[in-house]
C-alpha cells in the first residue's frame, strides 16, 4: 500500500510538472482549449500536498516504532535473568525442609538472594527510561510536519481563494498566472520544510543510538549485579552446607565470598573498552573472585 501511494505521488509529480511547463503556456495561447483546467490542476497539487503530510507521518511513525522495538529487545535479557533468579531460588526450597542444618544455612544467607520481582523491576526501569525519550526524539519532526500542514491549509488555500475571487471570471489569463505563483511559492516552502525535516530525522537517529546504548548499559549493569549477588549467596550457602565457612583450604588456599560471574563471550584481552565488570557495583570488600562461564 505504501509503495502504491509513493508511485502514485511520482506520477502526480510528473503531471504537475507537465501542467506547469505545458498546460499554462497553452492556456495563454488558447484560453478555451487548455490541456488541464485550472481547477483540476489545483486538485492535483492538493493531492501532492497531502502526500507530503502522509509521508512525513509515515517516517515519524517508522522511526518511533524502530526505536521502541530496539529498546524492547531488552525484554529478552529481562526474561532470562528473571528465569535464572527464579530457578536458583526454587532450588533452595528443598534445602529448607531437608534438615534443620540445611534450613539454617539457607536462612542465614537467603536475604542475599535477589528476588525475581526485583530483577524484573530493575530491567523494566531501564526500558522505561529508554522509552521515555521517544517524544523528545520526534518532537521537532512533528512540529515541522504541523507547520507544513498549516501552510497548506492556511497560506496555500488562501492564495488559491484570492486568485479565484480576483481573476477567475473577468481575467482568466491572470487567474492562471496567479495560481502558478501560489503553487510556486508553495513548492519553495515545501522544499525548505523537507530540508529541515531531513536534518531533524538524521539528528533523531543519532540521538536514538545513544539512548539505546544507555538502555542496554543499564540492563547489563542490572544483569551483572544480579548474577553477582546470586553467585555470592549460593556460594555462601554451599560453603555452609559443606562446613567450609571457616576453612579456606578448599579454594586452593583462599576463599572469597564476593563472586562476580562473567560470560566468557565478554572477555576480550585485546579490547581496551570491553564492558567494565565493576560497573554498577556499589559495595566494597576485601576481595573479589571472577567466575568466568561459557554460557552453556
Amino acid at each position: 500500500m505504501v509503495y502504491k501511494k509513493i508511485l502514485a505521488f511520482f506520477a502526480l509529480l510528473v503531471i504537475a510538472k507537465a501542467q506547469q511547463n505545458t498546460g499554462l503556456i497553452n492556456y495563454y495561447g488558447n484560453q478555451n482549449s487548455s490541456i488541464i483546467r485550472n481547477d483540476e490542476y489545483i486538485e492535483a497539487v492538493r493531492r501532492q500536498n497531502n502526500f507530503h503530510i502522509w509521508y512525513y507521518d509515515l517516517q515519524i511513525e517508522t522511526f518511533r516504532d524502530d526505536f521502541l522495538n530496539a529498546i524492547n529487545t531488552i525484554e529478552i535479557q529481562q526474561n532470562s535473568i528473571v528465569n535464572e533468579v527464579t530457578r536458583l531460588n526454587d532450588n533452595l526450597i528443598p534445602l529448607t525442609i531437608l534438615s534443620d542444618f540445611t534450613r539454617q544455612c539457607v536462612l542465614k544467607y537467603k536475604h542475599l538472594m535477589p528476588s525475581a520481582a526485583a530483577a524484573e523491576s530493575e530491567m523494566e526501569r531501564c526500558m522505561l527510561t529508554g522509552r521515555g525519550q521517544v517524544n523528545s526524539l520526534i518532537t521537532y519532526m512533528v512540529s515541522t510536519n504541523r507547520s507544513l500542514s498549516n501552510y497548506y491549509v492556511g497560506t496555500f488555500e488562501k492564495g488559491v481563494g484570492n486568485c479565484r475571487s480576483r481573476f477567475n471570471v473577468s481575467y482568466p489569463v491572470n487567474y492562471t498566472q496567479c495560481l502558478a505563483d501560489v503553487v510556486s511559492a508553495s513548492n519553495a516552502y515545501t522544499v525548505g520544510n523537507q530540508r529541515s525535516f531531513s536534518t531533524q530525522l538524521a539528528t533523531a537517529k543519532g540521538s536514538s543510538s545513544v539512548y539505546i546504548k544507555q538502555a542496554f548499559g543499564c540492563s547489563f549493569s542490572v544483569q551483572n549485579s544480579t548474577i553477582s549477588n546470586l553467585q555470592r549467596a549460593t556460594a555462601l550457602i554451599d560453603n555452609c552446607l559443606h562446613n567450609y565457612e571457616n576453612d579456606n583450604t578448599n579454594c586452593r588456599g583462599y576463599y572469597c565470598e564476593n563472586v562476580l560471574r562473567i560470560p566468557s563471550a565478554l572477555i576480550d584481552p585485546g579490547n581496551a573498552t570491553m564492558p567494565n565488570p565493576f560497573y554498577g557495583r556499589n559495595e566494597t570488600g576485601d576481595c573479589l573472585t571472577f567466575d568466568i562461564w561459557n554460557g552453556n
